[in-house]
């Protein structure tokens, strides 16, 4: 069965010089040097991931660098267009117009949504600024992924990691799809409250902040959220996410698969759900 993975750093050799590698430790938190994008690759293969999501991120208002830059991710994009879909970032401080510079830096380079972390990128999610970056997605239809759950930094704010925050930008723009990451771990219910009472709104299972990766799916999908209540109501709502390179994709896949959840269940998670998503439905 083919994969989609819908949450991928490509923090990779390519793209990642020093000032980056020093911006992606202290910043973003990951010790691990970067690997060549064929590492990336390979491993996708071996998971049978026929398109990876790569994620920008914009961090250029706190610590003026990116992880990394919109033109990036749309470089590998225009390399590996059967491959990947690019994600790009926009923090809504930044000077201008937020219009402008999402046509410019995502529109133009044929990115197909937008990240944000609100905690490391150091702005409140329910800002009047941020408020407006949400109209303008809503506007060109494209869809959000934001991080939820814990942040490990103790110069990062919790507060702008809660799921429930979300609700809050569903309901304002309901036409806007916004993914919720990992589950907003350990806010878990929270997050299924937002996702379950707003068509808009979705979830990823990525990382491992419970565990290897058959820990964390095992704990998320079985025990914290019963495995009935996730097929019959959570089928349509989560998308696979590897968070690589945090973790190993093929990892990931298999833990997944090892969870027993009923076949249709597993191919919308691993595939249907985010091709929805991406407007992309065969």
């Amino acid at each position: 069965m083919p994969v989609v993975d819908f949450h991928i750093h490509p923090l990779v050799s390519e793209v990642i010089d020093e000032d980056k590698y020093k911006c992606q430790r202290e910043v973003f938190g990951l010790r691990t040097s970067p690997q060549p994008l064929e590492t990336l690759l390979s491993q996708m293969q071996e998971a049978s991931v026929e398109r990876g999501v790569l994620l920008a991120l914009d961090c250029s208002v706190k610590a003026n660098c990116s992880l990394p830059s919109n033109e990036e991710v749309a470089s590998i994009v225009k390399k590996y267009p059967s491959k990947f879909v690019g994600f790009g970032s926009l923090h809504p401080y930044r000077e201008g117009s937020l219009r402008e510079l999402l046509e410019e830096e995502v529109i133009n380079l044929g990115l197909r949504g937008l990240k944000l972390n609100p905690s490391i990128q150091d702005f409140d999610p329910l800002s009047q600024r941020a408020l407006q970056l949400y109209g303008e997605l809503e506007r060109l239809n494209l869809p959000l992924i934001v991080h939820t759950g814990l942040s490990w930094f103790p110069s990062t704010s919790l507060e702008y990691c809660k799921p429930l925050i979300w609700d809050n930008v569903a309901r304002r723009f309901p036409n806007l799809k916004i993914v919720l990451s990992h589950l907003g771990w350990p806010w878990v219910w929270d997050a299924i409250a937002v996702a379950l009472r707003n068509d808009n709104v979705f979830l990823d299972i990525s990382n491992t902040f419970t565990g290897s990766p058959n820990e964390h799916l095992r704990y998320l999908l079985t025990e914290l959220v019963p495995k009935r209540f996730v097929e019959r109501f959570l089928n349509e709502k989560i998308i696979f996410g590897s968070d690589y390179p945090r973790i190993e994709i093929p990892k990931m896949v298999r833990a997944l698969r090892g969870v027993g959840l009923k076949e249709e269940i597993e191919e919308a998670i691993l595939r249907l759900n985010a091709l929805k998503i991406l407007g992309d439905e065969e």
